[in-house]
């Protein structure tokens, strides 16, 4: 339900001096549950809020960037929260009247939360924020520290969140619900970083490498309940499983041989172990559609992409993923080497439709992309992609804007860095085209020659070979010409 201005600072007002209690039991007994907020720097005018396909509303912002939704009915659980491009989860629990405020610059560091039901919230994305931090240190370097010392670190970190989820439940009283959710966030990440390390170690040394994990080392997972319909949509939760079916879909898989072989085989294998183990339908679908999904995206080869999609099938029931994932299959082989890239409609600096062949006046074109939802990326990228020119002037580096009704921001930004009009586009069409392109990650660069043949759709602008592929490729176009 939608309100006009006058009635949002009406219930504003209601919900900021009578509903302040954050968290308290008598919420349950309120009719409705209130989520509103004010968005800084707002790139579309709406907010969507969701709960998978069971629930989704599109919530307008009125001319002060607000917004205020009303909900009967509610089901307790988590939401999702959209503002192109990003998006976050929201514990609403009913009775609940919740105000977010945030600034579209740096979403998840600047997102707080007020009102009933704030303080959960607080700190799930406290959590959040926490988690991506440590995670990425981890990464770093954690991965060569020894099995000691590497828990002995984690179990310290452990011990600063069990604290501050203890001064968290003792401000206010949480639902069993709140306490579940909160309490996951971060048990769920410590035992997700267990699993990295596990990884990281068969990544460098294969299974002879991980022999020096003490017994106890995984000795959480009895604990995991892999069909927990409460945890579901808990981004801790999913990235836990990830990790735990690779992991234990790797040590199976070494052990078993005879039946699986190659990168196929292991792949079946993985999806095999997920039928077998988790009953949940929406939980086992969506580890299906990843693990696949990963492997599509790396495959080498129509053959191999066929075997595991069919697979797959044959253990999915979700329809809606199962003709996405088709489609994806499609879209791959479009964009093997030698192919022709499939023509795009971009929009240039100055409002133009060009179509995307018009740009390959070179023996080499290096499409790289970008979001504005994540400024560290789309900043690196230009300045790689400027480097990179100066060493190889006969290779065309454009940029292509990826986001969805972001032209107005799109041209700030690129007016804002200097950045070089004649190589900025976006898309005219960014679902169909980023679906078409199979964009999944940000630093994928597609490289063609001058006719619009693929050379290569799955380079990594960062990756440590890039360059020297530049210079294979480079080489064998001087030599054609």
């Amino acid at each position: 339900m939608q309100f006009s201005v006058l009635k949002y600072f009406a219930q504003a007002s209601f919900l900021s001096c009578l509903l302040w209690s954050c968290d308290t039991p008598e919420n349950s007994k309120r009719e409705y549950t209130y989520f509103g907020g004010e968005i800084v720097n707002p790139n579309t005018n709406y907010v969507i809020l969701s709960k998978g396909y069971d629930y989704r509303d599109t919530i307008l912002l009125d001319k002060n960037n607000r917004f205020l939704h009303k909900i009967e009915n509610l089901e307790n659980g988590l939401y999702s929260f959209r503002h192109n491009p990003e998006n976050q989860v929201v514990l609403l629990e009913k009775g609940d009247s919740i105000l977010i405020r945030l600034n579209t610059l740096e979403f998840d560091e600047s997102l707080v939360f007020t009102g009933d039901g704030a303080g959960k919230n607080n700190f799930l994305i406290e959590m959040f924020i926490q988690n991506e931090m440590e995670r990425q240190k981890l990464k770093r370097t954690g991965l060569q520290f020894s099995p000691a010392y590497f828990k002995k670190d984690q179990d310290s970190l452990l011990r600063y969140k069990l604290k501050r989820f203890e001064k968290l439940t003792n401000k206010y009283e949480l639902s069993d619900l709140a306490k579940k959710l909160t309490q996951a966030s971060f048990i769920l990440d410590y035992y997700t970083r267990h699993e990295l390390y596990y990884h990281g170690r068969y990544g460098i040394g294969g299974l002879d490498a991980t022999k020096d994990l003490p017994e106890s080392f995984f000795d959480y997972r009895v604990s995991i309940n892999l069909n927990d319909d409460e945890l579901k949509r808990l981004y801790a939760y999913n990235r836990y499983l990830n990790y735990y079916f690779t992991n234990s879909s790797l040590a199976n898989y070494s052990n078993e041989l005879s039946q699986y072989r190659g990168e196929v085989g292991s792949i079946i294998h993985k999806l095999n172990l997920i039928d077998s183990l988790v009953d949940h339908p929406y939980i086992k679908n969506s580890l299906l559609r990843r693990a696949t999904t990963n492997f599509l995206l790396e495959s080498q080869n129509n053959p191999d992409s066929d075997k595991i999609l069919k697979h797959y099938l044959s253990v999915s029931s979700n329809k809606r993923s199962q003709r996405e994932l088709r489609k994806l299959t499609r879209s791959i082989s479009k964009l093997r080497p030698n192919h022709v890239i499939p023509d795009q409609e971009l929009i240039t600096s100055k409002g133009e439709v060009v179509k995307l062949s018009s740009l390959f006046n070179k023996p080499i074109t290096a499409l790289y992309f970008w979001s504005m939802e994540s400024k560290d990326h789309y900043v690196r990228a230009h300045k790689k992609a400027e480097y990179l020119k100066t060493l190889y002037p006969g290779i065309d580096f454009i940029a292509v804007n990826t986001d969805d009704e972001q032209t107005k921001n799109w041209l700030k930004t690129i007016k804002r860095h200097h950045y070089n009009l004649n190589y900025e586009y976006e898309f005219k069409y960014p679902k169909c085209s980023s679906e078409e392109l199979v964009i999944h990650y940000r630093n994928k660069v597609i490289l063609v020659d001058n006719e619009g043949k693929i050379i290569n759709a799955k380079a990594n602008l960062f990756a440590s070979i890039f360059e020297k592929q530049l210079m294979q490729y480079t080489q064998l176009a001087s030599l054609e010409n």
